[in-house]
């Protein structure tokens, strides 16, 4: 079983892609996700918004909202899931029930992960555990044949954590789909369970805040805006100008910026003036990141 720091496209897709308690799966590469609801467009104030992951602009393989939860019919969840390229998209997923909003299970039941015996894993509504958030926790010992699923409470997941020691513990972590639903830090992490196309996220440590024009986060990692100011994340390539959905997808310096339910990596700019400022276009604050704006025609 295995983490990593990785950091995916992402205003912002980033964070650490974790095996599950249960999965025993060593995870790969690519970034992995912080959502952050960033809007979906122009304001009347002059503003734009930093690319939110989905729903609006960029390429299709965002076919939904995780951060809002918009796009999917009822009984079905918005989730992020990998593609057949390498990359990762969103898209909607039916389900038995929520394990974030905790609907549609039971009194005394909660909505979890369960792997079951031939390989598959499902959200299903099952005995509700004790565990707390940061407790430890094991697989249940009172699951029914053929099902595993963990000890810990409603809205919380089993998760491996690497301890001082260098060793590795499962703790209860709480399970959302934005920052919104964590009671501490933000929710940047990406669970890759066994058996399931869905990439269920917890949230995890905060992200590290940054400078956006000093560019002043360590190495493999830039600094760019998001919901409540720049954080370090990890670098992406495109250019101004290309499409994108996430801030981080686009060269350190630059960022996805949302106008009109589209969106472009932009350069950055400080405003209302000052240095650096546009080459072309009209330098446009982005919500919520101070003086850090973004050129656009």
């Amino acid at each position: 079983m295995a983490s990593r720091l990785v950091l995916l496209g992402g205003a912002l897709l980033m964070g650490l892609w974790a095996a599950g308690c249960d999965d025993g799966e060593t995870i790969r590469p690519p970034d992995a996700g912080t959502t952050v609801d960033s809007g979906t467009g122009a304001s009347d104030s002059g503003t734009v918004d930093a690319g939110d992951g989905g729903g609006g602009g960029g390429r299709s393989d965002f076919t939904c909202n995780v951060v809002k939860q918009d796009g999917c019919a009822a009984g079905q969840n918005c989730l992020y899931t990998d593609l057949t390229d390498g990359g990762t998209g969103s898209r909607c997923f039916p389900g038995a029930c929520d394990p974030v909003r905790q609907q549609d299970c039971p009194a005394g039941q909660r909505c979890t992960y369960v792997a079951r015996d031939g390989g598959d894993t499902q959200r299903q509504c099952v005995a509700a555990g004790t565990g707390t958030e940061g407790a430890p926790c094991t697989l249940a010992s009172d699951a029914p044949a053929g099902q595993r699923y963990d000890t810990c409470g409603a809205g919380l997941y089993c998760k491996d954590d690497a301890l001082n020691d260098g060793g590795t513990g499962f703790f209860c972590r709480e399970l959302c789909h934005a920052t919104s639903d964590c009671a501490s830090g933000d929710c940047n992490t990406v669970l890759r369970l066994a058996g399931t196309d869905e990439l269920p996220l917890v949230c995890g440590p905060p992200s590290a805040r940054c400078d956006a024009f000093a560019q002043d986060c360590e190495g493999p990692l830039g600094c760019y805006p998001a919901t409540n100011g720049p954080v370090c994340a990890g670098r992406g390539t495109l250019a101004p100008g290309a499409a994108c959905e996430f801030s981080n997808q686009c060269s350190p310096g630059s960022t996805c910026a949302v106008s009109d339910g589209v969106g472009t990596c932009r350069t950055l700019c400080r405003v209302p003036s000052g240095s650096p400022a546009c080459s072309s276009g009209t330098c446009r604050a982005l919500t919520n990141n101070g003086d850090v704006g973004a050129c656009v025609p």
